[in-house]
């Protein structure tokens, strides 16, 4: 497999927009990307000598030319004339994004509410996901924009992360038009993989309280059996059916879970990694929730797939 290609990668690093690389006697980087809410995690590890960077400066990285990610300082690590580290996120959270509010949104979609959160904020958005055209009343009742926009997150199943400035909302289904990513057998340092054989579902049923009729309903999506079975808030019809089609999809899509090592390479998680190998007749195609990037003398990625 790809052992034979480690070597010292070049970086870049821009301090507050300008670029301080000769002047950061940098050890060790890393990066963690995720695909969910969590937000993305930069460490440095830094000489004793080098000049100490201050909290909620902004830090970008390059990696041979790769832009991987805009971040904000948040803690710095001593140890006492040796060495310290960093440790920035990729979202400010210092801002009002982390404030709690109470507020209702009136007759709004929910693009037009996520639109609304992010210019508040001063983020770029990314919004893409079946249901951003519904329209209602939704209350922010003692949470943050944050804790709100992954609250209509989980709502809805659909991925909801901040990365390099951008509030990013799309559903999780492989069925959206993600960037895609091929590995092959011969760059593959390390592979583990499981292939989930459970019961898969043909339909799914969601019993809902219609406040309307004042009882509780049952709505349906998919035909045939096995049938998955749960309890939700609907606000009618039409959410329950998408909140069932969504856990449909999610779990038959649960079956490839696992983690490849390569070679470092600018892959951000949330788009599909496709691995291709010798002895597998089909190519392994999954969402990256996870990867994370170390550097050193060289660059290696770790790739958290499901």
């Amino acid at each position: 497999m790809g052992v034979a290609g480690f070597r010292a990668p070049q970086i870049k690093i821009l301090y507050n927009g300008v670029d301080k690389t000769d002047l950061i006697p940098w050890i060790d980087i890393s990066i963690d990307d995720y695909e969910s809410d969590e937000s993305d995690v930069l460490n440095v590890l830094m000489h004793w000598s080098a000049p100490l960077p201050r909290e909620e400066d902004e830090i970008k990285i390059y990696i041979d030319g790769a832009f991987l990610g805009d971040f904000t300082i948040a803690t710095i690590k001593y140890n006492y004339k040796q060495s310290y580290e960093i440790e920035a996120i990729s979202a400010n959270f210092f801002k009002a994004f982390r404030e709690k509010k109470n507020r209702t949104f009136k007759q709004q979609s929910y693009e037009q509410i996520l639109r609304s959160i992010a210019k508040e904020n001063g983020y770029n958005i990314k919004i893409d996901f079946a249901r951003m055209d519904e329209v209602g009343d939704i209350e922010q009742y003692d949470l943050s924009d944050c804790a709100f926009c992954k609250k209509i997150a989980d709502d809805l199943e659909i991925t909801f992360c901040v990365k390099n400035k951008t509030l990013i909302f799309i559903d999780k289904d492989h069925d959206h038009d993600r960037v895609e990513y091929t590995i092959i057998e011969d760059e593959i340092i390390d592979l583990n993989y499981q292939i989930n054989h459970t019961k898969k579902y043909n339909a799914c049923e969601i019993k809902w309280f219609d406040s309307e009729q004042n009882k509780s309903r049952v709505s349906k999506v998919g035909v045939g059996t096995p049938v998955l079975k749960f309890s939700d808030f609907a606000r009618d019809e039409a959410e329950a059916l998408s909140k069932a089609q969504a856990k449909l999809k999610r779990q038959q899509n649960s079956v490839l879970a696992g983690t490849v090592s390569i070679h470092g390479r600018p892959f951000f998680a949330g788009g599909y990694i496709n691995i291709k190998l010798n002895d597998e007749p089909k190519t392994l195609r999954a969402i990256i929730s996870k990867i994370s990037h170390k550097i050193s003398n060289n660059w290696l990625s770790t790739i958290e797939f499901f």
